[in-house]
C-alpha cells in the first residue's frame, strides 16, 4: 500500500495584517461660564402677568400710616432677553390709588419701559436649571390719574414718572417661572391731587404672578476653544501613540511571517527528500480559525484536514486533535471554544475515514505573540 507523506509545518499565509480598534470616548465639550450663543431675534422673549397691592406715599400723606394708602395693583409686562444678564420690558401698572386721608381712590394707570439685570446670571454665570434669579432693574414711563371720589372734573392727572424694582423669579417648568415683584415709583407732587405741594411723591408695589417664555427659551454656552483645542489634542498624541505601536507590533508579525516562510521552505525540502518512503511521516498540523470562531477559516485548511486523513488512514495510524484558544476573553469561554475547536477538526477527520481516539481542548495558548496563531486545532498521530 502507498503510503502518502504529508508535511505540514505551515503557520502563516503570504502577508499578514495588524489591526487594532481604537475606542475613543465621548469628550464633554468645554464651554465658558460666562459666555453664551448668539439667539435669533425671536428667541427669549416673555409676557408675565402679576397682582398685588400698591401703597401711594405723597408730599401730602406724610405723618400718615402707610397702610391707609394701600389699594389693589394689576401689572402685564412683555419683554426680551438679550442675553441671559440683559432684558427690557414694556408694560401696565395701576389699577387704583390712594393719595391721602379722607378723600376715597382714583384710577391710575401707568405705561412704563424697564431696563432689567439678571444678577444672578451675571454674578453665578448662566445656568438654565437655576431655580432662584434676582433681577434688580430701574425704568420710566408716564402715569395717568383719574379723578378721586370728591373731585366733580374728569380730567386726567399726568406725570412723567420713575421706577425701580427687584424681580424675584422661580422656575417651575422650562417655559413658566413664578413672579415675586418688589418696585417703586417717582412722581411730582401735583399727581397726588393737591397742587402747590413741594417735593416729589412715592408708591411702592408688592406682586405675585407668573411669566411665560415664548419662543427658544434657553442659551447655548459658548465653546471654550482653546480648552476645547488642549483635550483634543491630548487625544491626537494619545492616537499618534498607539499608531506608532501598531506600526511596531505589524513590523514585528512580518518578521515572524518571514521566518514561518523559512521554516516552510525547510519542511518543503524535507518532504522531498521523504517524497518516495513508505512510511507516514508524524508531522503534527495546525489549522487555525477566525476570532470567537469554532469554524475553519479558509477552505485550504478543509482541503489539508482531508489530505491528512486520507494519508492517516492509508497508513493506518490513529490521530489525536488539541485545540487552543488565544488569550482574549474569559478563561471558561477560551476552554469551551478550543474543545468546539478540536471537535470541529475531528469530525472532518472521520468524514474522511480516520480514526480519531483523542479530542482534547486546552484552554488558552499564548505560545505565539500574534494572536492569530494561537487561535488553532493541532492534528497529531496518537502514541
Amino acid at each position: 500500500m502507498r503510503k502518502f507523506l504529508i508535511s505540514l509545518a505551515i503557520a502563516g499565509v503570504a502577508m499578514f495584517s495588524y489591526a487594532q480598534e481604537v475606542v475613543v470616548e465621548e469628550i464633554a465639550v468645554p464651554v465658558k461660564k460666562y459666555c453664551v450663543e448668539t439667539n435669533r431675534f425671536g428667541a427669549n422673549w416673555f409676557i408675565s402677568v402679576n397682582g398685588g397691592v400698591n401703597a401711594y406715599y405723597g408730599v401730602v400723606t406724610k405723618g400718615e400710616s402707610l397702610f391707609k394708602h394701600v389699594t389693589p395693583n394689576l401689572s402685564a409686562n412683555f419683554g426680551k432677553w438679550h442675553t441671559p444678564g440683559f432684558g427690557w420690558r414694556a408694560g401696565y401698572t395701576g389699577l387704583s390709588m390712594r393719595s391721602f386721608e379722607g378723600i376715597g381712590t382714583a384710577s391710575l394707570s401707568i405705561f412704563h419701559f424697564d431696563a432689567m439685570f439678571n444678577l444672578t446670571n451675571l454674578c453665578c454665570g448662566y445656568r438654565e436649571d437655576r431655580v432662584y434669579n434676582a433681577i434688580p432693574y430701574v425704568g420710566v414711563g408716564w402715569a395717568g390719574r383719574g379723578p378721586y371720589d370728591y373731585e366733580t372734573w374728569t380730567g386726567l392727572s399726568g406725570s412723567v414718572t420713575a421706577k425701580y424694582g427687584l424681580l424675584n423669579t422661580f422656575r417651575i417648568a422650562k417655559r413658566w417661572a413664578i413672579n415675586l415683584e418688589l418696585e417703586g415709583y417717582f412722581f411730582r407732587s401735583n399727581f397726588s391731587g393737591r397742587v402747590g405741594m413741594v417735593g416729589h411723591d412715592n408708591m411702592w408695589t408688592a406682586s405675585v404672578g407668573v411669566t411665560y417664555r415664548l419662543g427658544k427659551p434657553d442659551w447655548n454656552q459658548a465653546v471654550d476653544v482653546p480648552a476645547l483645542q488642549a483635550v483634543y489634542g491630548g487625544i491626537i498624541a494619545g492616537l499618534e501613540n498607539d499608531l506608532n505601536n501598531a506600526n511596531s507590533q505589524n513590523q514585528k508579525a512580518q518578521n515572524e511571517i518571514a521566518n514561518l516562510k523559512d521554516q516552510l521552505n525547510n519542511a518543503n525540502k524535507k518532504c522531498a527528500e521523504l517524497e518516495n518512503q513508505p512510511r507516514f511521516v508524524d508531522v503534527k498540523q495546525s489549522s487555525f480559525f477566525p476570532f470567537g470562531s469554532a469554524k475553519l477559516d479558509s477552505k485550504k485548511e478543509e482541503l489539508n484536514i482531508k489530505a491528512y486523513a486520507e494519508a492517516a488512514k492509508a497508513a493506518g495510524v490513529k490521530l489525536r486533535v488539541i485545540g487552543f484558544a488565544d488569550v482574549t476573553g474569559a478563561e471558561e469561554y477560551n476552554q469551551k471554544l478550543s474543545l468546539q475547536r478540536a471537535e470541529a477538526v475531528a469530525e472532518m477527520l472521520r468524514a474522511n475515514g480516520a480514526e480519531v481516539v483523542s479530542v482534547v481542548g486546552q484552554g488558552e495558548s499564548s505560545e505565539y505573540s500574534t494572536k492569530y496563531l494561537n487561535r488553532r486545532a493541532i492534528i497529531e498521530v496518537a502514541k
